[in-house]
């Protein structure tokens, strides 16, 4: 999320005025860095200073008292230098105040009514959106967008995994937000992988071009078909790579393609698609390599082809499998 987009929220959480998948984000941010929690201090400060301010006299008199004691943190060493230059102080607090008497004005809306979709472990699901958008929904996954979405935008919220067919629209940019990923395009086939929990999330562009925007990055990746980007949130680090488009996105079709990939990983995937538990008698099986294709097939099959590859067993018990050494 971009800091502007992300100051707008911030606001708007001080007016009340946010959904609740909006106060889990925002609670997950305050969470993930001392930084985060600085800068919400600051921006509750601009809030409360803002609050007795109602015409334009008072609101410059408003903006100065809150640059003023952002002065006044910064001498005492309560902000990093980096961050909170003069400059970029007296920005945030004109965002920020600005859209405070904006909010102030409209009049209170009910809360916005939201269509989430989702999937159960082991599930997958097709939709042709409003808009005309093709997604496919992997397992365990989430979607969720306003019931005005295609009329006055084209907002996704991802939690987990999907393939998007975006119908082209160049009046209207269609864009997903995925953790801390900020997916935008006008018309193209892309995949988008990012689960709650793990620290990482991809990209995957098939045909098209799409944007993403990256924490802490003053300018998007651009990305060109057969194009990945990978993003780290644990270290904040983002890079670009080729990818194999049938091993990313052949779940689509249920096909799985396994290019010397560990247990680790492959047993990740089947517990998605098949729902089920997977685990090991040692670890050192888990960095165990498989090199193989399926089109289809039942998940016995694919036990059976590991079991032969690697010289394993293992044993079932409900849904819970367990790989052992013959």
């Amino acid at each position: 999320m971009e800091q502007k987009e992300l100051y707008l929220l911030i606001t708007r959480h001080f007016n009340q005025q946010t959904v609740p998948w909006e106060e889990d984000f925002l609670a997950e941010w305050l969470e993930s860095a001392e930084e985060n929690r600085q800068t919400y201090r600051v921006l509750q400060e601009i809030w409360l200073a803002s609050q007795q301010e109602h015409d334009g006299e008072q609101v410059a008199l408003a903006l100065e008292d809150v640059k003023q004691r952002i002065r006044n943190r910064r001498q005492e060493g309560l902000i990093k230098r980096y961050f909170w230059q003069a400059g970029v102080a007296a920005a945030i607090a004109g965002i920020v105040i600005s859209s405070i008497f904006f909010l102030r004005q409209q009049p209170r809306q009910q809360e916005v009514a939201y269509i989430e979709k989702k999937t159960l472990p082991g599930q997958m699901l097709k939709d042709t959106l409003p808009d005309g958008t093709i997604v496919q929904l992997a397992p365990k996954s989430i979607i969720r967008y306003t019931q005005q979405f295609g009329q006055h935008d084209r907002n996704i919220v991802l939690e987990g995994q999907a393939f998007f067919e975006v119908a082209k629209d160049a009046h209207q940019p269609f864009t997903v937000k995925a953790g801390d990923l900020s997916v935008q395009v006008l018309g193209t086939r892309f995949n988008v992988t990012c689960y709650k929990g793990v620290d990482s999330a991809a990209v995957s562009l098939v045909d098209g071009k799409v944007q993403v925007n990256v924490p802490a990055q003053q300018q998007p990746y651009e990305l060109q078909p057969g194009q990945e980007l990978y993003y780290d949130s644990h270290d904040r680090h983002a890079y670009t790579r080729n990818y194999d488009v049938e091993a990313i996105t052949g779940w689509t079709s249920r096909i799985l393609v396994f290019r010397n990939e560990p247990l680790s990983v492959v047993a990740n995937k089947l517990e998605q698609l098949y729902d089920v538990e997977i685990s090991f008698a040692s670890p050192a099986m888990a960095g165990y390599k498989l090199f193989a294709r399926f089109n289809d097939k039942p998940l016995k099959y694919i036990l059976d082809v590991i079991k032969a590859t690697d010289n394993l067993d293992y044993t079932i018990d409900g849904k819970q499998i367990r790989f052992t050494t013959k």
